[in-house]
């Protein structure tokens, strides 16, 4: 008897194991296009009107093809594949992005590599596949693919709002191992995941002098950067009349500590947001004098460091409230003024860009598409890959559209000075929740 159960035993921690391995294994064996490029094409074609969408078809049967050959075993062959649409979202015929939909079959439904796809309907089909692929002319036929997106059509899919989408999309997703903690009215900070904990030197009440009321067991969002190889704080000090903005930093993971300090005095600082674009290479910008519809702000400029501070711009004859700003590079920059509202519009995003360092602002538009103007309202600070950017906007404090979290998400590829609509994030799911229920209602 004691031997039978542990035989049994034996077997169910061998099957438990088996399935687990396997299930290893077809996730290890899931196919990364992206690994594989950039990869070229050919168009031999005497057509001149060929263009972008023509090579996303190709570069996607190029791809797709060696999983449906005979020789191929069974958890990873596809017994069909089918392209339902290639679409141009941004761009030319000489750089481009396209969107892709379509559907595969798997030879296999219960172990393939490719659930990860899409939910598998009865007949075996994965459906409503969403790509978008990036595009460049290298030649008078030559096609270049240097990326793939996975979306789906109204939904891309935002775990936590900070890892898989803002990874996929080029958006910079904070690491783990670099953090800070707020305890009994000191600072310190870990680039070890916690492990080892640094002592920053400097009064807690300091990086929440001003105007600002929110809570006090986090710093506020955008006034420090915490990395290897640059650690900075803002940190505001009260003068008789006026108040200093200064920055604490260190270049040695908090082993030696300096402060820099902004020449100029402001009277009651709001939004301190600081970056540093390379070594040298820092941005800090700074809000101040607010009222009901009144606030200034300027963008500050460091190229050694973060040693000194140089006043670069503001964007004249605009005084609504920054709601974020950034800088790409040292050049190329944007700030976010909130929601422009004009008489008898919708409220739309108000939006500038900067490629001279924040000496010269100009606005950029963003095309809503008629049925969500008025709903996705307020910019975020766009992120880049090379040239391509991508930019979400929100529906600001009193969006109320499916749940009030579901952004709008554009995409570049001219340097951010152009946007075309891609498709909308959905953090909470709730887009893909109503899907499926105006599907199972139709049926």
């Amino acid at each position: 008897m004691i031997k039978s159960k542990k035989w049994l035993i034996a077997i169910t921690i061998f099957i438990f194991l088996l399935v687990i391995g396997l299930f290893l294994f077809l996730k290890w064996s899931e196919p990364d296009f992206n690994k594989d490029l950039p990869m070229s094409i050919s168009i031999d074609h005497e057509n001149n009107d060929l263009g972008a969408e023509d090579a996303a078809y190709m570069f996607l049967s190029d791809l797709l093809d060696p999983y449906k050959e005979p020789e191929a075993p069974s958890w990873k062959k596809l017994d069909d594949v089918r392209f339902d649409e290639f679409k141009l979202l941004a761009g030319d015929n000489e750089e481009a992005a396209v969107a892709v939909t379509f559907w595969v079959k798997p030879k296999n439904k219960t172990w393939s590599i490719f659930h990860n796809w899409g939910s598998m309907e009865k007949d075996g089909t994965i459906r409503d596949i969403h790509w978008t692929m990036r595009i460049k002319k290298r030649g008078d036929n030559t096609y270049e693919l240097t990326k793939i997106e996975e979306t789906s059509g109204t939904v891309a899919g935002l775990p936590a709002v900070e890892n898989q989408y803002q990874k996929e999309a080029g958006i910079k997703v904070e690491n783990n191992d670099m953090n800070y903690k707020l305890e009994q009215d000191k600072l310190q900070v870990t680039y070890n995941g916690g492990k080892s904990w640094v002592k920053v030197p400097l009064e807690v009440d300091q990086l929440f002098q001003g105007d600002y009321s929110g809570s006090k067991d986090t710093l506020i969002e955008g006034s420090f950067v915490i990395a290897p190889e640059k650690t900075a704080f803002v940190f505001v000090e009260d003068g008789m009349e006026a108040e200093r903005v200064s920055i604490l930093y260190s270049n040695n993971k908090g082993k030696t500590w300096k402060t820099s300090r902004i020449s100029e005095e402001f009277a009651s600082v709001r939004l301190r947001t600081i970056g540093f674009t390379s070594k040298k290479d820092g941005y800090l910008i700074l809000t101040y004098d607010r009222t009901m519809g009144f606030e200034a702000h300027t963008v500050f400029k460091t190229n050694d460091g973060g040693a000194t501070w140089k006043k670069a711009g503001s964007v004249p004859d605009v005084s609504n409230h920054v709601t974020d700003g950034t800088f790409i590079n040292d050049k190329l920059g944007f700030l976010s003024f909130g929601t422009k509202n004009e008489l008898n519009k919708e409220g739309s995003p108000y939006l500038f860009r900067t490629e001279d360092g924040g000496k010269t602002w100009s606005e950029v538009e963003v095309p809503m598409p008629p049925e969500y103007q008025g709903i996705f309202v307020v910019a975020e600070p766009p992120t880049f890959d090379g040239s391509q950017g991508t930019l979400l906007i929100n529906q600001g404090p009193s969006g109320d559209y499916q749940g009030g979290n579901v952004l709008a998400r554009f995409i570049s590829i001219d340097k951010g000075k152009t946007w075309s609509f891609a498709n909308l994030v959905d953090p909470d799911q709730v887009l893909e929740g109503e899907k499926s229920r105006l599907s199972s209602e139709e049926k």
